[in-house]
Parts: C-alpha cells; sequence; structure tokens
C-alpha cells in the first residue's frame, strides 16, 4: 500500500510539472503572438575561429507563421536553426513536442524554469531543446537547441523596452565550429584550420555570433515581396 501511495505521488508530480511547463509555454506563446511582422535594424558581429568574417549593419524581417530574412551588404553566417528565425515556431507547434519541467536555474540574475522539448516526430532535424525562461516575466533568457546535423546552439537573449513582444535587443549565438555549416565562399579558411588542428581540439571550438537589434517596426503589414531573395 506504502509503494502504490508512493508511486502515486511521483505520478502526481510528473503530470504538476507538466502541466506548470504547459501552462508556462503558453503565457510566452501570448506575447509571439502579439506579433504579425517586425522589421528591425541589425548589427551583426561575428567570431568564429578560421572563418574571416567583417562585422556588419542590416535589416531583420519576420512575418508570421515562418517567413524570415537578414539583408546585409556582404557575406555573412548564421546557423539554419538559429532562434531569432525560429523560436516562436519552435514554441507555438504545441502538438510537435512533449514538454517537460527539468528544474530551475538563475540566468542573468533571474530565477528561470527550465523546460525541455522532445519533438514526438523522429524525423525532425530538432533532436532536443532546452528553454531558461524567466517565469515572471515569461521571456526565454536562454536557449539550447541540439540538431541533428549542426550541432548544439547555444542562445543568451536580453531584453528591453520590447520584452513585451518578446523581442530581444542583443543575442549571443554560440555555436559548435566542427558541426556548423558555413557558405562555400566563407569554407576555405575553416576547411584548411580543420586539416592544421587534430579532429578532437577542433571539436572543442565554439564561435559566437553577437546579434544588436534597434530600430523595431511592429505590425506593419509587410509584403510577401520582401522576403524573396534576389540574386
Amino acid at each position: 500500500m506504502k509503494f502504490v501511495s508512493v508511486l502515486f505521488l511521483l505520478l502526481s508530480s510528473v503530470l504538476l510539472h507538466a502541466q506548470d511547463a504547459k501552462s508556462l509555454l503558453r503565457n510566452v506563446n501570448k506575447k509571439f503572438l502579439a506579433v504579425n511582422d517586425y522589421k528591425a535594424a541589425v548589427f551583426m558581429k561575428f567570431n568564429i575561429p578560421g572563418v574571416k568574417i567583417k562585422n556588419m549593419n542590416g535589416q531583420v524581417m519576420y512575418k508570421r507563421p515562418n517567413k524570415f530574412r537578414v539583408k546585409a551588404n556582404g557575406i555573412f553566417f548564421l546557423p539554419k536553426q538559429n532562434p531569432m528565425q525560429n523560436m516562436s515556431q519552435i514554441l507555438m507547434d504545441t502538438n510537435a513536442y512533449t514538454a517537460v519541467f527539468s528544474g530551475n536555474e538563475v540566468v542573468q540574475g533571474m530565477a528561470c524554469a527550465v523546460v525541455n522539448l522532445v519533438p514526438l516526430q523522429s524525423n525532425n532535424e530538432i533532436i532536443l531543446g532546452r528553454f531558461w525562461i524567466d517565469s515572471k516575466s515569461a521571456l526565454v533568457l536562454k536557449s539550447q537547441i541540439t540538431t541533428k546535423n549542426n550541432g548544439t546552439i547555444e542562445t543568451e537573449n536580453r531584453f528591453g523596452a520590447l520584452g513585451k513582444y518578446a523581442l530581444p535587443d542583443r543575442m549571443l549565438i554560440t555555436v559548435e565550429v566542427a558541426k556548423i555549416k558555413v557558405p562555400k565562399m566563407l569554407a576555405a579558411d575553416l576547411n584548411k584550420k580543420s586539416t592544421d588542428k587534430s579532429t578532437a581540439t577542433n571539436t572543442r571550438e565554439k564561435g559566437t555570433i553577437e546579434l544588436l537589434l534597434s530600430d523595431y517596426k511592429l505590425n506593419q503589414k509587410l509584403s510577401d515581396a520582401e522576403f524573396v531573395e534576389t540574386q
């Protein structure tokens, strides 16, 4: 009888945490739902070992549900699964994953709930998503996206006046150098570096991409033509 009681308590705890995770994600999604589209200025700073990319200014655009584009004069790189592009798409498709509460941690001096998202379909490029969510503001302060082909991509978000829309002022994206896929025009230096160093050393290297965002313009009814890439 005692075993049954303990099992019941454990199951109740698991269900409660699952409900807490879903409730927290619903609060996060409410912020995303307030944004139909946006356009913002972005300054990109690259620090990727073996790849030479100059810092540059550009413009970023988004339109719900999944249109995204960065415009800049020059060659730049962002990982395919960068949270700036598909964070809202990942979190809002609540039927595509199981949400599991896995504890509490402090990020940027704030107490955050850690929620793991496990995709329900095995053909998903994303293996696991971890999100550190400030329960009070319902903002994702940190995330880790583990993918099949590009390793783990970690992002830390800093929010300002537009936090009420879940739009950050600063994003710091950390990537695994050995696993990222960069454009061919940038890959020469990285490939040369790989031959100069041992595989064990190279796999430990990480690179960062810092995005500073400003001058947001929200819900301007952006045309689909804005997202068409030109040659």
